[in-house]
């Protein structure tokens, strides 16, 4: 496969993951700003911070005194052009990138990134809000989910698709781990646990996967180390590296390439660590680690597929 085709293949992968962790992310704490607007402890303030840290941006973002904290935030995060974490930035980079290899895709693949595209792009920051921001949300979700199924249901499981996959769950276990370091467990352990568990689309399998009454450490543990829950880091990296052994056809336990031997270190953590000893210095500190790895993974990945080679004079 050309190295062009699968930047954009991995690329397209990751950014549907994307728009519709942002929308999730977006939907959740927006929810549940408004329980907190009536409250002059600085805790809405607080979440909307937090929400800025999973798009990508510090935690001491700056953000309006005057109470339009959400407007601004979900502003930024859904509609601005200029910030390339947003949901219209995600999808107008899919769609680019799918648009550029529309021979590898099904049609029923490019017309589902077609229509995500075309919903967001006639939708306007101030409708929406006047409608209610949930409506728009969940409608960029669920479509973004259904790509998914539908690339897993009408490709071949061939390069092309190994490259969807690691993109999504690359993605998928990078915005897991950012969400985890945006959580404050310390100080509200329970409450910003089942913030987590919802921005994780976790909440449901949690609570079925309990066999007693559950505690914030439990549900930190669901999402880091769940072997059958799709969206947590164990899960996500072990997808991650059976899709480059795929790529790379070398037999599992070994490596051909520097990204199958980070990722085998890092499925190795998780398959066989326990959740006391990878949050013995804190969920902050381990989950900024993982994040810091899942970036040199994808670096790795580039390196080895889709280099960027300098042009000549």
């Amino acid at each position: 496969m050309l190295s062009r085709v699968a930047d954009s293949l991995f690329w397209l992968g990751r950014n549907v993951e994307r728009a519709e962790t942002i929308a999730r992310v977006l939907d959740v704490n927006y929810t549940r700003a408004m329980d907190l607007y009536s409250q002059r402890d600085g805790r809405s303030e607080k979440l909307w911070r937090s929400v800025m840290y999973c798009a990508g941006f510090v935690n001491d973002a700056e953000l309006p005194a005057n109470g339009k904290a959400a407007n601004d935030v979900f502003g930024f995060c859904a509609f601005d052009t200029e910030n390339p974490t947003s949901i219209v930035s995600a999808v107008r980079i899919a769609r680019t990138n799918a648009l550029g290899v529309r021979a590898e895709l099904t049609t029923e693949v490019w017309e589902l990134i077609n229509v995500l595209y075309l919903y967001v792009e006639e939708q306007k920051l101030r409708s929406v809000m006047r409608e209610g921001p949930s409506k728009f949300l969940r409608r960029v979700r669920d479509r973004a989910q259904a790509f998914a199924g539908v690339s897993d249901a009408t490709m071949s499981h061939g390069d092309g698709w190994n490259f969807i996959q690691v993109g999504r769950y690359l993605e998928r276990a990078y915005m897991t781990a950012r969400i985890l370091d945006a959580i404050d467990v310390a100080n509200e352990p329970w409450h910003e646990s089942q913030r987590m568990l919802e921005m994780c689309c976790a909440s449901a399998p949690f609570a079925h996967a309990s066999d007693h009454a559950p505690g914030a450490r439990d549900a930190t543990a669901f999402v880091v180390l769940s072997d059958t829950f799709p969206r947590s880091l164990r899960f996500c990296t072990r997808e991650i590296d059976e899709a480059l052994h795929r790529l790379s056809r070398s037999p599992q336990g070994t490596f051909a390439i520097e990204a199958e031997r980070r990722v085998g270190r890092l499925r190795s953590q998780l398959d066989f660590g326990s959740i006391e000893e990878m949050l013995v210095d804190g969920v902050s500190t381990f989950s900024r680690e993982l994040v810091r790895e899942y970036e040199l993974l994808t670096r790795d990945i580039e390196a080895s597929y889709f280099p960027r080679l300098p042009a000549l004079a």
